[in-house]
């Protein structure tokens, strides 16, 4: 029988709170009963966030941070529990990411991927690890993305670092066997956050993510569930994930070929934009919330795109095409 957790007064870090996934699951999980403390590097956007929070009846603990500073991430952990008096869970969200072919990004920026969305997830791991082995319990929930187990264009650095990621929590979860610590994943598909609006490009237009977007609360209500039934990796998509894990298993040639020749068309606009460094180094004002400038895309056209993706599965020719087509009008 699968362990099942009673959320109510549960203490809980979540990091990359001032947006997108990191905002929402908080928000979920105070409605849950759970007391929190929220860090990124924005104070002024995690204090509305908690405002959002005590309007709903919750308890908020704001710990401006920034993961890939160890003080500030010892410092986070070291205020929840002298708040608190514990810390139960670890909600692992912060993520930047940076747009461009392999070639074309600077170093640095592909070393600040991986310090933020890789490096930021081990940094609080460790730091929260101790106080989970004195309590006899604890739960490593980390947000990771369906290109953990994929790739696309333009997206080399973050897919690398999140590949490693998912690695490191698979051996992570293997070591803590027994011990009453558990470690649980989400897959997140694309989902519409500011994340798309504060990452930096060079590719001079405005990247968007790729097809189709989900909403922001299907990522947070996948947390949720986790934190009540910890120990397992939720794929909550269907199209942007459970589907494309099967067609990766039984025809790979599939996504290579969707997005070998539509990723990049998928992920830019014709919009004009210069933005070399977004909030990669340092944060920006624009951008706070759960939602971005990308909205959901319709379910119809999910569904429409689902019926594609199968057709260009399958072995008729015209399938193929049908499918094609389909894949192809989704793309911006």
């Amino acid at each position: 029988m699968a362990h099942h957790e009673d959320l109510r007064g549960q203490v809980a870090i979540v990091t990359g709170a001032s947006s997108g996934v990191g905002w929402q699951s908080a928000v979920r999980l105070a409605e849950a009963g759970v007391r929190l403390c929220i860090t990124a590097r924005r104070q002024f956007a995690l204090e509305q966030l908690r405002m959002e929070v005590l309007q709903r009846g919750g308890e908020c603990l704001v710990s401006e941070g920034d993961v890939t500073v160890p003080g500030d991430v010892e410092r986070v952990v070291r205020e929840c529990v002298a708040h608190y008096g514990r810390v139960d869970l670890l909600v692992n969200a912060a993520a930047v990411q940076s747009y461009g072919a392999f070639e074309q990004l600077p170093w640095e920026h592909i070393t600040r991927v991986f310090d933020v969305a890789c490096f930021g997830y081990f940094r609080f791991a460790r730091a929260v690890l101790p106080h989970f082995h004195e309590q006899g319990h604890g739960h490593l929930l980390n947000i990771q993305s369906m290109l953990s187990s994929g790739a696309a264009p333009l997206l080399s650095a973050y897919s690398a670092a999140k590949h490693a990621t998912l690695g490191w929590a698979k051996s992570l979860e293997l070591e803590l066997a027994g011990t009453g610590i558990h470690v649980s994943n989400v897959m997140v598909p694309s989902v519409s956050t500011p994340m798309f609006d504060h990452a930096p490009t060079m590719l001079g237009r405005k990247p968007v993510p790729v097809p189709p977007t989900y909403d922001v609360d299907l990522v947070a209500r996948a947390v949720v569930r986790l934190a009540k039934r910890p120990g397992r990796t939720s794929v909550p998509a269907f199209l942007q994930g459970r589907l494309l894990l099967a067609l990766d298993a039984l025809a790979p040639w599939v996504g290579k070929a969707v997005l070998g020749r539509f990723g990049a068309r998928m992920q830019t606009t014709g919009t004009p934009l210069e933005r070399p460094e977004g909030n990669l180094f340092s944060p920006v004002e624009a951008g706070v919330g759960p939602r971005g400038s990308v909205p959901p895309t319709p379910a119809w056209v999910r569904f429409t795109a689902t019926l594609g993706l199968t057709a260009l599965a399958g072995s008729m020719l015209g399938g193929a095409a049908l499918g094609a087509r389909s894949v192809a009008r989704m793309a911006r």
